[in-house]
């Protein structure tokens, strides 16, 4: 009867065995991949760093056209936007193309939304006063 017993207990052992390792084993695959996917896929830098153009032509360009690289608020529209073309060059160009940028319909990359120059208050008309009747 202890020759019947003795291979159950060595067969439970080994399961055991089997089905802990596999699991280690498991868990280690997971983790380890999870390891390489954040080493992979580096966070990305800020649009001023990612352009390398942070001071310069640009900065100008975006201060001059009121521009923000993350939007602006729901209820206001912009009017232009700058884009990175294909062959590296920054342009400013209407808000709907940038949209198409964005959007993937043209190639480039969105850099940012602009509301547009500020309105400069032109001299007043000459001529007659303003009066009231």
């Amino acid at each position: 009867m202890d020759d019947i017993v003795v291979p159950r207990r060595w067969f439970r052992s080994g399961v055991q065995f089997v089905r802990t390792a596999t699991t280690v084993s498991g868990l280690t695959l997971l983790v380890g991949l999870g390891a390489v996917s954040m080493v992979a896929d580096p966070t990305p830098a800020a649009p001023s760093e990612q352009l390398g153009m942070s001071t310069g032509p640009l900065d100008a360009l975006m201060q001059e056209n009121r521009c923000s690289v993350t939007g602006f608020d729901r209820d206001v529209v912009p009017s232009k936007a700058i884009v990175r073309t294909p062959n590296g060059g920054v342009d400013l160009v209407t808000f709907e193309r940038g949209w198409a940028v964005f959007s993937g319909e043209v190639a480039g990359e969105l850099v940012a939304v602009c509301l547009g120059p500020k309105k400069q208050a032109g001299p007043l008309p000459t001529g007659k006063p303003l009066t009231q009747p």
